[in-house]
């Protein structure tokens, strides 16, 4: 059976005179972040960001400016700070279009109280929502990177596609954060990606795996997705930087799930351990990971009957006010899917090959599921 998928193979991004491609050279442009919002029934875009610092907390910071998973793609800011005794603090508000803006030629965003600005050569964040309170700045160490064209996915007949960019591969992050009225000084390394379409994703999309990985001299981003279908396309986007240099840029990346345990809370399966392995011409690198814990555990309602707007509205209520009640949530279920989120922390091993020389280092990294 042919998905609307199956035109698109990654692979085929990386073929020689296919344009434009990402470059270590050419990095990428200022407007690859910059505003890419159209008034469509499916369009979605989110800029992601988030930092690990050194006293333990991790903040997670997220702009929709139409979110893909609400029958209204409200622009929507998600907060969340997990604390190292296991805390979360979690703040999420959904805004009315107007109180979105952003440019189109370089990242500057302003939803509520909030704000993003590429002020060239850093990223300064203002977050101001509820319990959450922080005045960051990213300084990127690794040069922005995209797999390929950036195209997970793209039907050009129909218009649909899936673009993924990420202009902060790794920085180091300073500034206050303030929780709940206690305000302390942080330092701490962080990320930013980029993505954008114009599609319903589980229409396209089965799940896939999302992970990235720092240490004193390695950063390493990577993805597996997995499409609709029989025999559904896989996309396995992997880089590698040493330092301040990319060094790994293919799709030549397997990763093998090991040991699902299923999560209590949503049903979700996450695996125990995973091995990524990618090889390029001249380097070779092997990653172990061993799930620690979930961080973050969430289902949200995938409607069968989307359009006209208000009936998709009705089927997430639905879903939300039947979710984990039985017999309710099985009568619900054939109207309203169900598609799952994960974050998870991992403990790695990473060996690096170039040509005869091997490089080893070990640490904690955070990855995701999404189960679509």
């Amino acid at each position: 059976m042919r998905t609307p998928y199956s035109d698109v193979c990654y692979r085929q991004l990386y073929r020689q005179g296919e344009s434009p491609h990402w470059s270590p050279g050419r990095g990428l442009p200022p407007d690859e972040d910059g505003d890419h919002y159209r008034d469509a029934r499916d369009f979605f875009e989110w800029w992601y960001f988030d930092a690990a610092f050194d006293n333990g907390c991790f903040l997670v910071a997220i702009f929709h400016s139409s979110l893909f998973n609400a029958a209204d793609h409200k622009p929507t800011l998600d907060l969340r700070v997990y604390t190292p005794e296991g805390e979360r603090v979690l703040d999420i508000r959904r805004y009315p279009r107007q109180a979105f803006s952003a440019r189109r030629d370089r990242c500057e965003l302003q939803l509520g109280e909030c704000r993003v600005v590429d002020e060239g050569g850093r990223y300064r964040l203002s977050l101001r929502n509820g319990d959450i309170q922080a005045e960051l700045v990213f300084t990127p160490q690794v040069p922005g990177w995209r797999p390929g064209t950036g195209f997970l996915f793209r039907d050009e007949a129909s218009g649909r596609f899936f673009k993924w960019a990420v202009p902060i591969p790794r920085a180091a992050v300073t500034g206050t954060l303030d929780l709940a009225g206690s305000s302390f000084p942080v330092r701490g390394v962080g990320y930013h990606d980029h993505n954008w379409g114009h599609l319903f994703l589980p229409a396209a999309f089965d799940r896939w795996y999302w992970g990235r990985l720092f240490t004193d001299e390695f950063t390493v981003v990577y993805g597996d997705v997995v499409g609709r279908g029989e025999n559904p396309p896989h996309v396995t986007p992997f880089m590698l930087a040493r330092n301040h240099a990319i060094l790994m840029d293919t799709d030549q990346m397997h990763l093998t799930p090991q040991e699902m345990r299923r999560d209590r809370r949503t049903g979700a399966e996450y695996p125990t351990q995973m091995t990524l392995v990618a090889q390029t011409a001249t380097h070779r690198a092997r990653i172990i990971l061993r799930t620690r814990g979930v961080m973050e555990a969430v289902n949200f309602p995938r409607p069968v009957f989307r359009r006209p707007t208000w009936l998709g509205q009705a089927g997430e209520v639905a879903f939300f006010l039947t979710e984990g009640k039985l017999p309710l949530s099985a009568l619900v279920r054939p109207f309203v899917g169900r598609s799952s989120y994960l974050r998870l922390q991992a403990d790695y091993e990473l060996e690096f090959e170039s040509g005869d020389n091997l490089a080893r280092s070990q640490g904690r990294a955070m990855y995701e599921i999404m189960a679509l």
